[in-house]
């Protein structure tokens, strides 16, 4: 089974203890984040591994976080396949802006998966049978978060496709916060560099942020036209305009804005 579609309506309702979301809300912006929304999502889904991913700079998937209540490193494992195997799932083309803006609900079985190291990698090795992922794309950033189930538990069953939803729809909101905070307290590992250009220059546009966030990852004009679609001459004044406005002159004082 491979479900995808956007969702013009509201998520399904639920009602959640508020013992175990108040011990959630109380980890956002800490190490300890990922684990507790895994805690939280395997009370009402019997989920055994979660993943979170944001899309900024274009170029592929950015790991927020991973947890496995079977063991750490299978979540890691799969992370991993997952991000050389991105170009070869939906869920990194929602989170790029291919299907648009808005909300958008993903539901893989590993049986369904035809490409072999895809599904060996990211599924048979980690012991996951199945996955369902909510993704949110907006103007300026694309967020992630996936529940999975065991080999051993078998898929997920069609009756816990809404109550799975709506803990992903609350996780996706605790996540954003989580990433926002993150940023902000420098504690986030990764580097979404467009994301914290968009937290520090909130003036520069859309494109603007992209080609900057590019320039700094060392891509050149022309590299960043074709990924982008554009052409090069188009790039350059898009660099001019975000130097302007984040009163930088050169690369190296680029750099040093992050």
């Amino acid at each position: 089974m491979i479900i995808d579609r956007k969702l013009n309506e509201t998520l399904p309702k639920a009602a959640f203890d508020v013992g175990p979301l108040c011990e959630l809300t109380a980890t956002i912006g800490t190490p300890t984040y990922v684990k507790a929304a895994l805690d939280f999502a395997k009370q009402i889904t019997g989920a055994s591994f979660i993943s979170m991913f944001c899309q900024g700079d274009r170029d592929h998937p950015l790991l927020v976080g991973t947890a496995c209540s079977l063991g750490q490193r299978r979540a890691e494992k799969a992370a991993k396949g997952y991000e050389r195997y991105s170009t070869n799932d939906k869920n990194a083309a929602l989170l790029a802006g291919a299907s648009g803006l808005g909300d958008f609900l993903t539901i893989q079985h590993a049986a369904s998966i035809k490409d072999f190291t895809y599904r060996r990698d990211c599924y048979e090795q980690p012991g996951i049978s199945a996955r369902v992922s909510l993704i949110r794309r907006t103007q300026t950033f694309g967020l992630s978060v996936s529940l999975y189930s065991s080999a051993k538990d078998g898929a997920f069953s069609p009756q816990m496709h809404d109550p799975a939803t709506a803990v992903l729809g609350l996780l996706l909101a605790t996540t954003e916060r989580h990433v926002a905070f993150s940023l902000k307290g420098n504690t986030w590992q990764g580097q979404d560099i467009q994301t914290r250009l968009a937290v520090s220059f909130p003036d520069l546009t859309k494109r603007e942020r992209e080609v900057a966030a590019m320039t700094i990852k060392g891509r050149t004009a022309s590299e960043i036209a074709g990924i982008l679609g554009l052409a090069e001459t188009t790039i350059i004044t898009h660099r001019k305009k975000a130097y302007k406005r984040m009163n930088v002159r050169s690369l190296r004082q680029l750099m040093a804005t992050i």
